[in-house]
């Protein structure tokens, strides 16, 4: 499988978009779903650059870029050639991404915390050189969809992948991770069916009223 691409020009933190799943259990493509009047995918975009700035770097992977042009119209758009999964995917994107971190984000996450992510990225200075990656953690384990990645992970993950290797938890059982505090549950919401949207809508509907 070949990973190589040209680089992007370098900067100190950029977003990179994961779309175009299945979406079978919520039965059309949850990216582009409104939520609050804005689709969901472009929810997650605001959401990063109201936590690290309107001028970071915002690049999104998928099989058909073209869906999510008109919601992501300044996004730089990668196509995903192989669909296998989130972290193959990932693979493909890094090689044209330069920045020293990358805050990777699934695009059905409507709930997410700017103050959260902006507290996470602040807190990357601190942590020890080793440090491949900085991340939440659930019941599941590791959430690989809603953190930071540096960009010394790429070697790592290459050969996770050369040896077989197709999951984000199984590669990150054998990388040094920094676990990023997060009381605020709820951000890390999937939103993967018709319940969980209601869901979603219903919190935001309280923190409204609040």
């Amino acid at each position: 499988m070949d990973l190589q691409s040209s680089p992007s020009q370098s900067s100190p933190v950029a977003v990179l978009i994961l779309a175009g799943g299945q979406s079978s259990r919520m039965g059309q493509d949850k990216a582009l779903i409104d939520v609050e009047g804005t689709p969901m995918i472009r929810r997650v975009r605001d959401a990063a650059r109201a936590a690290l700035g309107a001028a970071v770097p915002v690049w999104g992977i998928a099989p058909l870029p073209e869906r999510y042009r008109e919601s992501l119209s300044e996004c730089r758009w990668i196509e995903d050639h192989y669909a296998e999964g989130p972290f193959v995917a990932f693979l493909q994107a890094l090689p044209h991404i330069q920045s020293e971190w990358l805050l990777l984000l699934a695009c059905d996450l409507p709930a997410l915390q700017p103050a959260v992510l902006n507290r996470w990225y602040r807190s990357l200075a601190q942590l020890p050189h080793s440090t491949l990656a900085a991340l939440p953690r659930s019941d599941k384990g590791w959430e690989a969809l809603c953190g930071f990645y540096h960009k010394r992970c790429f070697t790592s993950a290459v050969q996770f992948l050369g040896q077989g290797g197709r999951s984000f938890q199984g590669w990150l059982e054998q990388v040094p991770v920094f676990e990023l505090v997060c009381s605020e549950q709820e951000m890390l919401l999937n939103c993967n069916t018709p319940e969980d949207l209601a869901r979603v809508t219903k919190t935001s509907e309280e923190h409204a009223l609040s």
